[in-house]
């Protein structure tokens, strides 16, 4: 299979979950202006990789099933057809069943796509971007309109049929060919400190463009638009800097941007070069794991610890949240990135502490 199918599948699949997550994320901050059950979704969004689930490719069918689900929920919002704590929970727990779908089946879908070694670290990561940010952008635009249903299931097309004919080359191999399941990758310690960054940041998000901003899930997606944007173009928006250097840019780049008062153009503005900034942190924790095993597994690491502290920071950032209020919890997440920079001075060794994109 061509190189460039398997990576359009692959980008179309990162687009198809963005839309899940940007409408989930938008349909829970209408359903309730709580900061506490706002950072629940990520909590369901990345408890899926606190469990014992062997990754398989099955787990493409089960996210299509979520995503049909989800549809349902958005219907009956619509239409008010349900009680808001009902939605609430039936969201939550939708989210749950696709992020399932999504984290067992990232493994064996990225070792399809980089089967036969014609496609690197750099642009399995940039074909992500860019199928995120697709995602993300059309949902943003099309949901007011046409809700969830027509970008979500047709852009899961793609890696649906590239799973389902994964899975019958699988069936057709002999007994001793088939490949052994694979078990539950370990963690990484600054993969978590990562992941719970990144999880106090995004935590409530939506929230905060609803409630302080007056925004809509067109500016909400303009947003998260900006962050991937940075994603994809990491290597010409900022030259190779230490992870000291990236975390304490993040810091200063979250201040202002949730600074009372600045424009949501400028949040836009500045959450590009935020996004590249949390991208080469990423690459260079996926360097620092090169002892751990193959670029597949690699990146299994990164992500499962990535999802098992978010769940942790999105959590903490709502209960804080809650009770001093979002404006003071986002300052408070600029000073953890500022921590995390002086945790990474402190005891990571200095040769881990040089991004080399793979």
């Amino acid at each position: 299979m061509k190189s460039s199918i398997k990576l359009l599948s692959w980008s179309s699949w990162m687009a198809s979950i963005s839309v899940v997550t940007v409408t989930s994320a938008w349909l829970l901050a209408e359903l309730s202006t709580s900061p506490l059950i706002n950072s629940l979704l990520i909590g369901a969004q990345n408890l899926p990789a606190l469990l014992p689930l062997a990754r398989t490719i099955k787990g493409v069918r089960v996210f299509i099933g979520a995503t049909f689900l989800l549809e349902l929920i958005v219907v009956c919002l619509y239409f008010q057809l349900l009680p808001n704590w009902v939605l609430i929970v039936s969201t939550l727990m939708v989210v749950l069943l696709a992020s399932c779908g999504s984290i067992t089946s990232l493994l064996p879908m990225t070792g399809i796509v980089l089967e036969g070694n014609t496609i690197t670290n750099q642009s399995i990561q940039q074909g992500a971007d860019v199928g995120s940010m697709s995602g993300t952008l059309i949902s943003g635009v099309v949901y007011p309109y046409l809700k969830l249903f027509p970008p979500s299931i047709l852009l899961v097309l793609a890696p649906a049929w590239l799973s389902k004919n994964n899975f019958r080359k699988i069936r057709s191999m002999s007994v001793v060919d088939v490949p052994i399941p694979v078990k539950v990758p370990p963690t990484d310690r600054w993969c978590l400190l990562q992941g719970f960054c990144v999880g106090s940041l995004f935590a409530l998000l939506p929230l905060w463009v609803l409630s302080l901003k007056d925004g809509f899930s067109v500016d909400y997606s303009m947003i998260l638009g900006a962050y991937m944007l940075g994603r994809i173009f990491t290597n010409r928006l900022l030259p190779k800097l230490s992870v000291i250097a990236l975390y304490l840019l993040c810091a200063g780049l979250i201040f202002i941007a949730f600074y009372p008062n600045v424009p949501i153009w400028l949040d836009v503005l500045i959450f590009i070069p935020l996004g590249a900034s949390i991208t080469q942190i990423e690459f260079d924790l996926i360097d620092h794991l090169q002892g751990r095993g193959e670029l597949p597994l690699r990146r299994d690491i990164l992500f499962r610890s990535l999802a098992i502290a978010s769940v942790l920071g999105s959590l903490i950032s709502g209960m804080i949240g809650q009770a001093i209020g979002i404006q003071n919890l986002l300052f408070l997440v600029a000073l953890i990135y500022g921590l995390a920079a002086l945790l990474s001075w402190r005891f990571r060794p200095p040769s881990e502490s040089v991004s080399i994109i793979s």
